[in-house]
């Protein structure tokens, strides 16, 4: 459960320009609708959005789940741009030589529970955040959460304030076949600047504890603040209170009189992780806990003495990661340095197969410790070697690709310790360095 909210939307080549967004480009988005308790009609100007966090859980503002329109009840989550991977539509692999995809499609979920953090039901605050859990998890392997922020990506943001808004085009999507997404480029301030400004314009209270306003206008409760971290990660900041609606076009770029007030995510992750993860027990003794004659100990793996051992390897969406760091957590996993990126791709015509193998190498100053390789889909599985050393090989074949065939690779690396420095040293021909 905990290595759940490691595997969220990790993307280094995603860098999609402001405007209308094409599709499958953020799906962890979508809305709630509000249906009339007599005709079941939706709500004419009300959708809050969500984020889905985990494949069971999304989050969003707990006035919104909870404080609902009058004559009106809470409906399903709907992603209106669900990713259905090749299991999930039913592709067989023929189809996938021949360049067909799963069609579009759109996902209702019903709810299950809906839990508001404490400070709203207990204390009275104005806004908080409130979990929603799904009748099921989400089964498609393309549909990953997004991820929850780090305090190193936070204060990287307060200090540039560069993040972007990700939200439907429509206040109430209802053709959801056709309904398009944009992002919007914002600056991002922090509560002690939003306090400032609002006390020079003679407003009230924000109403909510941890605080972060933008530019711009007409932000729609629910709607993500989001920040592209330099290794790829897409964190969500913030979650959108509310703001006053756009009267100039000039507003939406700048610092207004009365700015959009967001709910800050980082200070409520703790919660959200304990919450999600509070029924998984675990166990009462680790797996390596033995009992010996001179009382208890714990018993050492002999692989754990092991200089190199095998890395773990798994795919993540269309990413098939190797390295025991890419299953850690965010906040280990930027201790490491995101040091290689690059995208290359192959036209073919006729179709062609095409064979891949490649040979890097960082040099023994640097260890690789995890590799990532995106691919076009998942029904060929790459096979890494070498992570956790400095020379790394990959291999994986392309079947019959219509046409056009690419995939990106990754990679991180620390410093090489003193003991594996020496031991690889033997190995540098002076004649290649």
């Amino acid at each position: 459960m905990l290595r759940d909210f490691s595997t969220c939307h990790d993307d280094f080549n995603l860098k999609p320009p402001d405007g209308i967004l094409k599709e499958h480009t953020f799906s962890w988005l979508g809305f709630v609708q509000y249906l009339h308790v007599t005709t079941g009609l939706p709500h004419h100007s009300k959708a809050p959005r969500v984020v889905l966090i985990h494949k069971q859980f999304s989050v969003g503002t707990a006035t919104d789940m909870l404080n609902l329109p009058k004559n009106y009840k809470l409906g399903n989550v709907i992603f209106g741009d669900y990713e259905r991977d090749e299991e999930d539509c039913g592709l067989t692999r023929t189809q996938a030589k021949m360049g067909v995809k799963c069609p579009r499609a759109y996902f209702e979920m019903p709810l299950v529970d809906i839990t508001p953090h404490p400070e709203y039901s207990r204390f009275g605050v104005g806004n908080s955040l409130a979990l929603v859990k799904f009748l099921r998890p989400v089964k498609s392997h393309y549909m990953i959460p997004i991820c929850l922020p780090t305090l190193i990506e936070r204060e990287t943001k307060r200090k540039n304030k560069a993040v972007f808004m990700v939200d439907y085009l429509s206040s109430v999507p209802k053709d959801f076949d056709s309904e398009k997404m944009a992002k919007k480029t914002l600056k991002m301030y922090t509560h002690k600047d939003c306090r400032r400004h609002r006390m020079r314009s003679q407003l009230g209270s924000e109403g909510v504890t941890h605080v972060l306003c933008s530019s711009g206008c007409g932000i729609r409760p629910g709607a993500p603040i989001v920040s592209h971290a330099l290794e790829g990660t897409f964190q969500l900041i913030g979650i959108a209170a509310g703001g006053a609606p756009c009267a100039r076009r000039s507003m939406r770029r700048k610092l207004n009189r009365e700015p959009p007030l967001y709910i800050d995510v980082y200070p409520y992750a703790s919660w959200i992780i304990n919450y999600i993860t509070a029924h998984v027990l675990p166990r009462p003794y680790p797996e390596n806990f033995m009992l010996a004659e001179e009382g208890s100990s714990m018993g050492i793996h002999r692989e754990y003495l092991r200089a190199r051992r095998k890395q773990k390897s798994g795919w993540r969406a269309r990413t098939y990661v190797t390295g025991d760091y890419c299953f850690k957590s965010l906040k280990k996993q930027r201790k490491t340095a995101f040091f290689y990126s690059e995208q290359f791709e192959v036209n073919a015509d006729p179709p062609a197969k095409l064979n891949v193998i490649m040979k890097l190498s960082a040099g023994i100053e640097c260890t690789i410790v995890c590799a990532r390789l995106l691919l076009p889909n998942r029904l060929s599985k790459p096979e890494i070697e070498g992570v956790g050393g400095y020379n790394i090989t990959i291999t994986f074949n392309t079947l019959w690709f219509p046409y056009t065939f690419y995939f990106s690779l990754g990679l991180n690396g620390k410093n090489t310790t003193e003991r594996d420095f020496s031991k690889w040293i033997v190995e540098r021909s002076p004649g290649f360095w």
